[in-house]
């Protein structure tokens, strides 16, 4: 019986924090992107894959073990990303779409209505 309870709680807890996660729509330039798996909100806050993300922003990622952080370049300079600002979802790290796009200098908009984040690079 106590194992049926602990089991039911541990199923309703992951339940739950996989029902936090709010799939979203992202747009470059008005190309919609295809991220294997999906960008996603949390907490107010929109993750892409790490290098999914910075190949679709036109950005040079370096993964940095010894330090856990990202390293996102565009060729006039860089930028660190924590590993501990993003988030892990089944082994992939998934890093703040608007921290990764701000790197280029792009304009960054939400569109709560379709849930799509709309991401214009300066050209």
């Amino acid at each position: 019986m106590r194992t049926t309870i602990v089991l039911a709680l541990l199923v309703g807890a992951l339940t739950m924090a996989a029902a936090e996660d709010v799939m979203v729509k992202v747009t470059v330039d008005g190309k919609t992107q295809s991220y294997n798996p999906a960008a996603r909100m949390r907490g107010g806050t929109v993750y892409v894959p790490l290098r999914q993300g910075a190949q679709s922003l036109g950005v040079e990622v370096k993964w940095h073990a010894n330090t856990q952080r990202a390293q996102v370049c565009t060729p006039t300079g860089c930028s660190f990303i924590k590993q501990s600002e993003g988030l892990m979802v089944n082994g992939s790290l998934f890093l703040p779409l608007r921290k990764m796009a701000t790197v280029t200098g792009a304009k960054v908009s939400w569109n709560a209505g379709t849930k799509t984040v709309a991401i214009r690079r300066e050209q």
